[in-house]
C-alpha cells in the first residue's frame, strides 16, 4: 500500500529519506501566494529571507529567494509590501523547518507598480538608455526577421497576416508574455536571438495593465533590449504608461500589425517604383504601336528610340538591384570590410579614442575586442 507521495506505509524511513521524498513532491507543487512582507533579511550572500503574512495576520509563511532569482525579478523587496510570490515549499533537513522557495515576486496594486515604474524609468533615463541618439534606423529591404512572442493567441497571427509577401525569413522564439512570470522566458528568448543571423528583432504582445506588463518594465530585460546587436521593434500595446522595453527599443509601435507595416515599408516603396516604371514602359509601347500603324516611314526610328528606352530601363533596374545588393551590410563584411564600435557606437574617426580604450570590431563571422595601445 502506498500514499499519495509514493511512500510504502509499511516501510520505515529515516528522517532524511522522508524529507527527501517530501521535497521531491513539493517541487511539483508550485503555487502563487498573496501576502504582505512582514520580516526580511538580506545577508551578504545576496539571498533574501523574508516572511509574508495573511491579511488577517493569523497566518505567516517563511520564504527564501535565491540571489539569481532575486536579481532577475527586478523588485526591491521592502517590509509592508503587498506581493504575489510564485514557488514551491521545501523542508530544510538540518532544522526540519518548512520554507517557501520563491522563484518570482510580483508587486500588487496599481500604486506600488506605478511607483516602481517611475523610479526605474528615471534611473534608465539618467543612464541614457532611452536617448534618441542611441536609436538605429531599420536597414532597407530587411529579409531575416526574429520575432519574440507567444505562439498562441491573436498577436502572432496579426503580425503574420500583415507582413508582406517579400520572401521574409522569420525566426519565432515562443515566450510567455503575461505578467512577471514571463520574465525568465523573455530573457531566455532574447539570449537565443543573439545567436541567430537576423537583421531586425521584433518583440510583440497585446495591450494590458501595468500588472500584466510587469516583465516588460524589468531592468534586466530593458538593458538586454537596449544592448541587442541589431535594431529592435517593440510592438507592445500600452496606454499612458509606455512599457520601458518599448522606450528602450529602436522603434516603438503600439500593435503587432504596425510592426509588420514598418518592416514592409521599404519593400512597398521599392515595388511601387518598379510598378510605376513598368506601367510607363507599357504606355510607351502602346503609343508606339498605335503610331506605327499610321507612320510606317518613322517605324525604324521609333523602334530604335523605344529599344534605347528599354535598355535604359533595364540599366536602371540592374543598377537598382546592384545598389540594393552592394549596400547590404552583410555583403560588405563578407568582402573583408569590418565595423568598429567604441562604447556601442560606430567609430568614424580616431579623435575620440585614447590609449587603453577598448574597441569592438565586427567582421563577417564574429566580433573582435581590442585595446588601444597607440
Amino acid at each position: 500500500m502506498q500514499t499519495d507521495l509514493g511512500l510504502d506505509i509499511k516501510k520505515t524511513f529515516s528522517v532524511a529519506e522522508y524529507i527527501e521524498h517530501l521535497n521531491l513532491f513539493f517541487k511539483d507543487y508550485e503555487k502563487r501566494i498573496h501576502g504582505e512582507v512582514s520580516e526580511m533579511k538580506c545577508p551578504i550572500s545576496g539571498h533574501i529571507y523574508f516572511t509574508i503574512k495573511d491579511a488577517s495576520g493569523e497566518a505567516v509563511l517563511d520564504c527564501i529567494m535565491w540571489q539569481r532569482a532575486y536579481a532577475m525579478c527586478g523588485v526591491k523587496l521592502e517590509r509592508g509590501m503587498e506581493v504575489i510570490i510564485t514557488g514551491h515549499p521545501n523542508v530544510y533537513p538540518k532544522t526540519g523547518r518548512l520554507s517557501f522557495i520563491a522563484s518570482t515576486i510580483e508587486l500588487v496594486g496599481e500604486g506600488a507598480l506605478k511607483k516602481a515604474y517611475d523610479a526605474l524609468k528615471r534611473k534608465l533615463e539618467d543612464d541614457g538608455i532611452f536617448a534618441t541618439e542611441r536609436k538605429r534606423a531599420l536597414p532597407e529591404f530587411v529579409n531575416k526577421i526574429g520575432v519574440i512572442t507567444s505562439r498562441e493567441g491573436a498577436v502572432i497571427h496579426d503580425f503574420c497576416n500583415n507582413i508582406g509577401h517579400y520572401g521574409f525569413e522569420i525566426k519565432l522564439v515562443n515566450s510567455k508574455v503575461e505578467g512577471q512570470p514571463a520574465l525568465e522566458d523573455l530573457l531566455a528568448a532574447v539570449k537565443t536571438m543573439r545567436s541567430e543571423k537576423i537583421e531586425v528583432l521584433v518583440i510583440i504582445r497585446g495591450g494590458g495593465s501595468l500588472e500584466s506588463l510587469q516583465a516588460f518594465n524589468n531592468e534586466n530585460l530593458v538593458r538586454a533590449i537596449a544592448d541587442f546587436p541589431v535594431p529592435v521593434i517593440a510592438g507592445i500595446g500600452h496606454d499612458k504608461d509606455v512599457p520601458l522595453v518599448a522606450l528602450a527599443a529602436d522603434h516603438m509601435v503600439s500593435t503587432p500589425t504596425a510592426a509588420a507595416h514598418l518592416i514592409n515599408a521599404s519593400w512597398d516603396v521599392g515595388f511601387q517604383k518598379i510598378r510605376r516604371f513598368a506601367h510607363l514602359i507599357d504606355t510607351i509601347s502602346a503609343k508606339i504601336e498605335r503610331d506605327a500603324q499610321h507612320m510606317d516611314y518613322q517605324k525604324n526610328a521609333i523602334l530604335a528610340s523605344f529599344e534605347n528606352m528599354v535598355k535604359q530601363a533595364r540599366y536602371q533596374l540592374d543598377a537598382a538591384q546592384k545598389n540594393i545588393t552592394s549596400n547590404n551590410p552583410e555583403r560588405q563584411l563578407r568582402l573583408g570590410y569590418s565595423i568598429t564600435r567604441h562604447n556601442g557606437k560606430i567609430l568614424k574617426e580616431i579623435n575620440s579614442l585614447q590609449s587603453e580604450d577598448t574597441i569592438e570590431t565586427q567582421v563577417n563571422n564574429g566580433r573582435i575586442t581590442s585595446k588601444i595601445q597607440k
